[in-house]
């Protein structure tokens, strides 16, 4: 008794012995043999259960059988009851099926001869339940799963609420529950399920070792309920409940790895739903500790490692980080050499090695990856059955490593086998299917490549026939017919065919879509760095060299404006349609109304696609009623260079692109056509060499020995930018443009490290682009139209800014500049002198000021902004120890006018990842942008260093982009430390 309430191992080992010394003491047929050997058999179990020792099991059925076979009918139901309890528990280890019969069979004849009323009755038909359950695991009969059933509930009815052993009747219902759930789909059954285990959590003792069990199958169920239902709310609490089952686990549970699995997968599903890029980061990190604490021979061991090869996937396809491709190949091999050649996850296991594989030549060009990637789809097909729902998958993912294979020495016979596998994939898709999707896109790519090597005008037909299917966007998503696009453009650059300037635009539009499908901004950002900016700088050097240097303006403007302004372009739209009057506003407001039930649409829902295709279908009903509007004809329509020339409306505006094709210069004029200016002597190398050059001038600038060497470097590097690029381009421009009128330069891509505005020949007296014009520079065309718009803005603008800024940066120290949001520094428009001894006001709401975590540092620049604030506007100050999280967090929601003072750590790769420092952490962007500030404007004071190295970005974001991309509708800062 002392042991079963102390659990002391001693107290067991001394019951044990004295039991064996009184049995050896008494006659083997004395009638007082029988409490003692029941006793002994007792401690015989009670120590397996401590010690999982096989043999005390063994001994104890033994002493069980002959107190089973010899008592009297008193005792019968109770010597039963443990006999069946013990085979039972033989079963769940030996897998022995005579056990379980046994089992089932000695509860029956205990209940049978309990006396009604008994307290044991609730122990002895638990027991036959779970006997029940465990039979219908093994052999399937419905019968025994609805006995089970029934007995569970018999169980629970025994135990009243106040009953301390309630919570276990309550756990084991719940379990039989979900298992007929999963066999019939009745919600009433998970419903009633999940009722249990909330019951059992609430009646369960403080500290009892089953809380963790059941939490993990409360996840479970709600994870169930999740995939039927489609409630977020489902997910959230699963993965609550599995972390909170991590804490009652050590690392030698046996349950800790399902926990881990099943809290890797909720991350897994939920980044699916929202986006989030910390879920996947989160749920590969569980995965990996599931495979740490599994060997691999557990049960779920093939399953995690398929887990992780697929969040491993999902990541790569995101990032771009080939590691995670490599090892989510390796898993894959893995699973490979464990599972049976005729295992059913086979075919699966191969089709997802040679997709990868295919993915890996993709980006390394490894023609062994492609043999493999051939070899394991080959395999994969011929396992399939004919009627298999997979198979056309398998054979679309044939195609694609077949057409991959085809060479430019190649036939076009060889393009057969590639149209085969995709005549057979179209007909085992349903006509609804999303998949259709990438069948098109490749049947398009296909005909497209027989069109370069026959020149019939027929299989050009077929390809932009497929290409306008593989573009039916209806709930899936826009990826298939991205790819297709991106190879019609790599064909066409590889045959040279005029094509690809179709082919590129086409790109750059899916790009967008694909870009509005992303959940969370720093994913958006992330897929818009990786291609945008490469694609649009592709594009323009395609359009110039067809001598289309106007498309090439619109190519280049569509796709940058993919990386600088797409928030600030929908924003200002929308707030001009809502100042022509309540039919505006009721668009606009129905317009952002579509576009936050899209962002709430689950992924993974059984009604996903009819959810999405309907709001799809309403957002485009609502777009056209915009364009019926005047004035919003191109509402989201991308714009023609007729609407970017007007950014060259008070002088011309110089386009600067670098290729992996050529590098040129588009000089945009206020009227007539666009001017193209070749630099035929330099190549893309050359621009990011240059750029890193200048970088490296800069970052080094305090080591060098003295200032006449550092000024003779970058004189000299100066006057090979003016040489190489400028000139040209002045040349070109003298004779159109007056000396000293203002040009603006628009450099791209690698450009944008490079400080044209202070090219010269150095070397000479001969004068300098700074003698010669005033230079300013703007990020897109777009901007800079947008710019000279806002000073007469609409009404109903949110808030009108640009007099108050003015007025507001002419007060400011002389100790900061100020700088607009562009790659290199540019004069500011003076203010009005009206305004210069104005105090400024934002036209509604209030200023906060978030100060540096070094109090100390804050009280001259709070006072200066303080002076410049009429005393009616409320003013607030965060600093101390409130610049922190929480208060941050809470003055970004509520403020009108914000002012940046803390430090800033800016990463133009990645700036959803620039950081301000608080005193409990580090803010990033991506935090801010997950709470949408309404700020109309803010200012950054706050002193920036850079993370990375510029020179490895293929385009810079500056800090006040990037504050802008989130939802700050005007920004200005100071020069920061690189």
């Amino acid at each position: 008794m002392r042991y079963g309430k102390l659990g002391v191992n001693a107290d067991i080992e001394l019951a044990i012995e004295h039991l064996q010394a009184a049995l050896e003491s008494l006659p083997p047929r004395d009638p007082g043999r029988l409490m003692p050997l029941m006793n002994y058999a007792s401690a015989l179990f009670s120590r397996f259960q401590s010690t999982g020792c096989i043999s005390d099991l063994n001994r104890a059925i033994s002493q069980y059988h002959a107190t089973a076979d010899t008592c009297p009918p008193e005792s019968k139901a109770t010597a039963c009851y443990n006999l069946a309890n013990a085979l039972l528990s033989r079963f769940k280890i030996v897998d022995d099926h005579v056990d379980l019969e046994s089992s089932i069979k000695y509860s029956c004849v205990a209940l049978h001869a309990l006396k009604e009323g008994h307290p044991d009755h609730p122990l002895i038909i638990t027991c036959l339940a779970t006997g029940l359950i465990r039979r219908f695991e093994l052999c399937g009969d419905i019968k025994d799963l609805e006995s089970s059933i029934k007995n569970f509930q018999i169980a629970l009815e025994s135990r009243p609420p106040g009953n301390p052993t309630r919570f276990s009747a309550l756990g084991d219902l719940a379990d039989t529950l979900i298992i007929r759930y999963n066999l019939q789909l009745g919600l009433t059954d998970l419903e009633l399920a999940i009722d249990h285990y909330y019951d059992a959590l609430r009646v369960l003792p403080l500290k009892h070792r089953d809380e963790g069990m059941l939490l993990n199958n409360l996840g479970n169920a709600l994870f169930l309920r999740l995939t039927r239902l489609g409630n977020l709310n489902d997910l959230e609490e699963a993965i609550e409940k599995h972390r909170l089952a991590l804490d009652h686990y050590t690392a030698e549970s046996e349950r800790l790895v399902f926990t881990l699995e099943a809290l890797a997968t909720g991350y897994d599903v939920r980044f699916e739903r929202l986006g989030d890029p910390a879920d996947i980061h989160s749920a590969i990190h569980y995965f990996n500790e599931a495979l740490l604490h599994a060997p691999s021979d557990h049960p779920h061991y093939i399953a995690i490692l398929n887990g992780i090869t697929s969040s491993l996937g999902t990541r790569f396809r995101v990032y771009g980080e080939i590691t995670d491709l490599d090892k989510a190949i390796s898993h894959s091999r893995e699973v490979i050499e464990l599972i049976h050649p005729t295992h059913a996850d086979r075919a699966s296991t191969l089709h997802t090695i040679a997709g990868a594989l295919l993915d890996r030549f993709d980006e390394r060009g490894d023609e062994f990856d492609l043999h493999q990637a051939y070899l394991y789809c080959s395999a994969s097909l011929y396992i399939r059955q004919s009627h298999d729902s997979e198979r056309a998958s398998c054979e679309l993912l044939l195609s694609r490593i077949l057409r991959t294979r085809f060479l430019p020495w190649h036939e076009t016979k060889d393009l057969e086998p590639v149209l085969h596998h995709l005549r057979c994939a179209k007909e085992l898709y349903p006509t609804d299917h999303s998949l259709l999707l990438e069948v098109y896109a490749e049947l398009s790519t296909v005909h497209f490549l027989k069109y370069l090597f026959t020149h019939q005008p027929s299989e050009l037909k077929d390809a932009s026939g497929y290409h306008e299917l593989s573009l039916a966007f209806t709930g899936g998503t826009s990826i298939p017919a991205f790819r297709a696009s991106m190879q019609w453009v790599r064909y066409a650059e590889m045959y040279r065919h005029s094509s690809g300037v179709d082919a590129y635009r086409t790109s750059i539009r899916l790009l967008d879509r694909l870009a509005l499908e992303m959940r969370s901004p720093e994913l958006r950002q992330c897929l818009v760095a990786r291609n945008a900016v490469t694609l649009a700088v592709d594009a323009a050097s395609c359009a110039l060299r067809f001598q289309k240097p106007a498309e090439a303006i619109e190519l280049l403007e569509q796709g940058r404006e993919l990386v600088w302004g797409q928030l600030a372009r929908v924003m200002t739209m929308l707030d001009d349609l809502r100042a022509t009057g309540e039919q505006g506003i009721a668009l606009a407001n129905e317009f952002e109304r579509l576009n936050r039930e899209l962002e709430s649409v689950p992924r993974i829902s059984s009604v996903t696609s009819k959810s999405c295709h309907s709001l799809l279908k309403d957002r485009e009903a609502v777009i056209q009623q915009i364009r019926r509007k005047r004035e919003f004809a191109n509402f989201l329509l991308q714009p023609l260079f007729c609407q970017l020339q007007r950014a060259a409306s008070d002088g011309p505006v110089i386009v600067v692109n670098a290729s992996q094709y050529s590098c040129d210069a588009i000089i945009i004029l206020g009227t007539g056509h666009p001017i193209h200016v070749p630099f035929p002597g330099m190549s893309l190398r050359d621009v990011s060499l240059m750029g890193s050059r200048f970088n490296e001038l800069i970052r080094d600038r305090d080591a060098m020995p003295d200032a006449k060497t550092r000024e003779d470097r970058l004189a000299r590097l100066l006057s090979e930018l003016w040489d190489q690029v400028v000139y040209p381009i002045v040349q070109q421009l003298i004779s159109r443009t007056p000396r000293g009128a203002r040009i603006w330069w628009c450099p791209t891509g690698k450009f944008t490290s490079i400080p044209l505005h202070a090219a010269g020949p150095y070397r000479t007296s001969e004068p300098r682009l700074s003698h010669i014009y005033i230079s300013s520079y703007t990020s897109t065309l777009s901007a800079l139209v947008r710019s000279r718009e806002v000073s007469g803005p609409p009404q109903h603008r949110r808030t009108p800014l640009t007099s108050s800024i003015s007025g507001f940066l002419k007060g400011r120290r002389n100790s900061h500049r100020p700088f607009s949001p562009s790659p290199s520094p540019s004069p500011s428009p003076s203010p009005s002198p009206s305004l210069s001894s104005q105090r400024v006001l934002p036209a509604t709401g209030n200023v906060i000021v978030i100060g540096h975590p070094s109090a100390q540092e804050n009280d001259s620049e709070f006072d200066f902004i303080r002076n410049r604030i009429p005393p009616s506007v409320p003013f607030k100050r965060v600093e101390g120890e409130n610049v922190s999280m929480v208060p941050v967090v809470s003055a970004l929601k509520e403020a009108s006018w914000i002012h940046f003072a803390c430090p800033a750590l800016h990463d133009p790769a990645q700036p959803f990842r620039t950081t301000f420092e608080m005193r409990d952490g580090d803010l990033m962007v991506y935090d801010i942008a997950r709470i949408r500030p309404q700020t109309d404007f803010a200012f950054v004071s706050a002193s920036q260093n850079m993370k990375t190295d510029v020179t490895s970005a293929d385009e810079l974001m500056s800090l006040t982009v990037s504050l802008q991309y989130v939802g700050f509708k005007s920004v200005i800062g100071t020069l920061g430390r690189r």
